[in-house]
């Protein structure tokens, strides 16, 4: 019984598998060769490039919310794609695990420009659902801007559904969708 319990303790205090502490692995998207690695600081800067970029000029996140996000190291996993001749960022995605709802939420999934369309944003989501059910989760979640119709468009692919809105979040006027995919007996 202390075993279970030390077992189930360790899981909510880390919920992200200890593979996933640090890593770098080669991954092709569409026919396209990249490498994946855990973000570190060393990338913020990128990361924050891209997201000026993707965004027209706004940046949604400022620096320090980037920062707090990947000093949370036990339950925060922000993971980088790059172009292995360029080592240029082609796009990032985080997520934070909550056992305690056995929930995986979509913080943020960034593509620049270039690489849009080409099918890195749906690697990103795969990836997610797989490392949710893998780690026994039984929910993704995540917000959208409600005037996001290609981003909704897209997590409704993959089965999300709209949950409910929320008024202002994004700003005044600037509403955003909760969305949610449940995932098969958290298999």
């Amino acid at each position: 019984m202390w075993k279970n319990f030390k077992a189930w303790l360790y899981w909510h205090t880390h919920p992200i598998p200890k593979e996933l502490r640090a890593f770098r692995q080669s991954v092709a998207v569409n026919g396209t060769d990249f490498v994946m690695t855990r973000a570190t600081m060393a990338d913020l800067d990128d990361m924050l490039a891209a997201e000026h970029e993707a965004y027209g000029g706004v940046d949604p996140w400022p620096r320090y919310i980037f920062e707090q996000e990947l000093n949370r190291t036990r339950e925060r996993l922000y993971v980088v794609l790059r172009h292995p001749e360029t080592n240029s960022l082609v796009g990032f995605m985080g997520a934070s695990f909550r056992p305690g709802i056995r929930e995986v939420h979509l913080t943020n999934i960034t593509i620049t420009p270039h690489w849009q369309g080409r099918e890195v944003g749906t690697f990103f989501m795969s990836y997610l659902m797989t490392l949710a059910k893998q780690s026994r989760f039984s929910r993704v979640s995540l917000e959208v801007a409600v005037a996001n119709e290609r981003a909704i468009r897209f997590y409704e692919r993959f089965g999300f559904q709209i949950i409910r809105e929320r008024r202002n979040y994004y700003g005044k006027q600037q509403h955003a969708y909760d969305m949610a995919l449940i995932l098969k007996n958290g298999k």
